[in-house]
């Protein structure tokens, strides 16, 4: 009885638990027919590629960027702006590519904060997507999230492990099954920082999946969201100064 009377209680503490609202974690594309095929960890020297390859095929590409990972991105701020003006979809993942889970509500906030000011700065928008580094997350992030005024938090339903060191046989079996599961939707994780991914991934991978019927879409247009910008406008882009610089 006592036990009973124990679980009952935690039922109860649990479903009256507040949970942070206005952020939604999103484990997979909602429209059937279309995979969103996601860039993480730039920006780097292969984004432009990665739009060639998908343009040629129709097909728009998400990136999750840092701000100083693979390099600055006040450095790589014309490739930034070429992303956004060739109409793919960018987003936050975070200044430093930092472990999230566990940590301050005061570091989360920080780690987001600089990315921001990165897009204000080179953009004049700021992001309202997210993916976590590492896929990490917990109630403080979502909390830091939707107080920032985060809109989506994207995790991903298949991983090339590119970023773990897979080869190009690896990431093209990765994505055959997902062509073989046509027509259901699929969020594909990859990373805009390896060779192997835009050099030989990529190419036969939007090949084998619009070749079976998919739209390779970014991932506002395959949650059905297409009315819906991921960015907050804040101003005009601004001038390169003493300030851009990680």
């Amino acid at each position: 009885m006592l036990v009973k009377l124990a679980l009952a209680v935690l039922a109860t503490l649990s479903a009256a638990a507040p949970c942070p609202e206005g952020v939604q974690v999103v484990e997979n594309c909602k429209q059937s027919g279309t995979v969103a095929w996601t860039f993480d960890d730039g920006p780097y020297m292969w984004e432009s590629d990665i739009m060639n390859k998908f343009e040629s095929k129709g097909s728009k590409a998400t990136f999750f960027l840092n701000g100083n990972n693979y390099g600055c991105i006040y450095d790589r701020a014309d490739q930034v702006k070429e992303m956004f003006n060739r109409g793919h979809t960018l987003g936050s993942h975070t200044w430093s590519h930092a472990h999230l889970k566990g940590k301050s509500y005061d570091y989360i906030s920080k780690e987001l904060e600089k990315v921001e000011t990165a897009f204000i700065k080179i953009l004049g928008v700021k992001p309202l997507y997210f993916r976590p580094p590492y896929g990490e997350y917990d109630d403080t992030v979502l909390k830091v999230l939707s107080d920032r005024g985060y809109k989506k938090l994207f995790m991903w339903t298949h991983d090339t492990e590119d970023a773990n060191g897979k080869g190009a046989d690896f990431g093209r079996n990765v994505i055959g099954k997902v062509r073989d599961q046509s027509p259901k939707p699929a969020l594909i994780l990859s990373h805009s920082t390896q060779d192997v991914t835009h050099s030989q991934v990529v190419p036969w991978g939007l090949d084998q999946l619009t070749g079976r019927g998919y739209r390779v879409v970014a991932v506002d247009t395959c949650m059905g969201d297409e009315g819906e910008w991921p960015y907050q406008w804040v101003g005009n882009p601004g001038q390169r100064d003493g300030s851009w610089k990680c």
